[in-house]
């Protein structure tokens, strides 16, 4: 954080944008594959015509669709401006812990609801990059309790012992990291939420993403013993040790569990059940991009939210037009095309 790098992008630059400079940044992403001139989102016709101003009409017989920048992409059907969305992924990027979205309101002096969805957007956006994720080399594997928090009763003789799962209210979920750990990089972290720290989940987790030749590094917890044989397993006892003679650890994900924590406490202090894995989604992000400057984080950032669909979970949100969803809890074997689910 404290290289030029870090620094590569001057905020005025982007305050002092106006609405047409925002507007050609958009086209450029959205457009990047056509020379910057707009095609036709639906059937790909590279001749549309402009209808009025930002609009555009496909000239295909067949499919005379009416279209903008946005149409079809993550900001489909949006209200605010151009150069508020573009001041919105400003604040998400540069915020190493996360964006509450009642910051994000004064920010942009726009409603609740509207820094809500924008940034649940930008995260779910985020989070299709696990699709095609397979991590390599050496690999660290831990899981982390999140939420759930359960106030303690006032008279000593009330309260009970909130680390009991009989205790618990059914909002504490596990977060699955998977990070690898290459002296080279660029290391990747794939995140699941599970229910508990279990057997069965880390086993399909680990055969799913983790290459074969692998090196997988885990702690003592009984969960990561049906592992031996999968890949090359390496175990590190935390009860005795944080780090073994030979230099074997978990400290890279345990850093990363570290971020979240500070998200938690310091910057979110709730992960509803239904989003969390597109919080988690986020600060992977984060933490995997945290060497590579803010012009390339802001670029990453444009190009995913300018090239993935429409959300159905999202768009329309408030007025009850998405889908909404129970929970993204990962069902080892459950089909990746749930609602809400990502890969």
């Amino acid at each position: 954080m404290l290289t030029r790098k870090a620094r590569d992008i001057d905020p005025s630059d982007l305050w002092s944008l106006t609405e047409s400079d925002a507007y050609g940044v958009f086209c450029r992403f959205r457009w990047s594959s056509n020379g910057c001139e707009p095609f036709c989102p639906k059937c790909g016709d590279l001749s549309p015509y402009g209808i009025r101003r930002r609009r555009f009409r496909c000239s295909h017989g067949a499919c005379m669709k009416e279209f903008s920048v946005t149409s079809g992409t993550v900001f489909h059907s949006r209200k605010l401006s151009f150069k508020k969305l573009i001041m919105a992924l400003w604040e998400e990027i540069t915020a190493v812990k996360g964006m509450a979205a009642l910051h994000l309101t004064r920010k942009l002096k726009v409603e609740y609801k509207t820094a809500w969805v924008l940034l649940a957007k930008i995260r779910e956006a985020i989070g299709f990059r696990r699709t095609r994720i397979e991590l390599q080399g050496s690999v660290q594997i831990d899981g982390k309790y999140v939420g759930g928090h359960i106030k303690p009763e006032n008279k000593k003789e009330d309260r009970i012992d909130r680390r009991l799962k009989e205790n618990q209210n059914g909002k504490r979920m596990c977060v699955l990291a998977l990070r690898e750990t290459n002296p080279d990089g660029p290391n990747r972290t794939f995140t699941r939420v599970i229910k508990d720290e279990n057997g069965k989940d880390t086993w399909h987790a680990v055969r799913e993403r983790i290459a074969k030749g692998s090196t997988l590094t885990a702690d003592e917890h009984h969960s990561y013993d049906d592992l031996v044989g999968l890949v090359d397993l390496r175990r590190v006892n935390h009860s005795q040790r944080y780090q073994e003679e030979d230099g074997t650890n978990t400290n890279s994900v345990e850093g990363f569990f570290a971020r979240i924590e500070r998200a938690y406490v310091g910057i979110n202090h709730r992960f509803s059940v239904k989003y969390l894995d597109w919080y988690m989604a986020m600060i992977a992000w984060k933490e995997d991009t945290r060497y590579m400057g803010l012009r390339w984080q802001m670029a990453d950032v444009l190009r995913t939210v300018t090239h993935r669909r429409t959300s159905k979970n999202l768009c329309g949100y408030w007025q009850g037009a998405a889908t909404r969803i129970d929970d993204q809890v990962w069902t080892p074997g459950e089909p990746p095309e749930r609602p809400g689910y990502l890969l």
